[in-house]
């Protein structure tokens, strides 16, 4: 972690910070939150960048999701239905 010293209250610190009053930490967490809103600000450029697919090809993709959903659940239950009747058959 890098750590700025002030040497004279109001001279700029690392990355042009001004120190008043406040110590040391308050310059890091000064840092902290401009990192973050340039952070957040990168955030919105690059959002801005998405390309969204159309409509019709997020509801074919849901629909095949959901066709497919359907398959291996019907598939689950009947082998879950064999084997419970084979293991009835035994148990008698």
């Amino acid at each position: 972690m890098a750590k700025a010293r002030a040497t004279k209250v109001g001279k700029s610190v690392k990355e042009g910070v001004k120190v008043g009053k406040n110590s040391l930490k308050s310059v890091q967490s000064l840092n902290f939150i401009d990192k973050a809103i340039t952070f957040l600000k990168e955030v919105k450029i690059e959002a801005k960048k998405i390309t969204w697919p159309e409509r019709k090809q997020v509801l074919m993709t849901a629909l095949m999701v959901t066709v497919f959903s359907v398959f291996v659940g019907a598939y689950l239950g009947l082998l879950d239905a064999i084997y419970n009747f084979i293991l009835s058959l035994v148990m008698r």
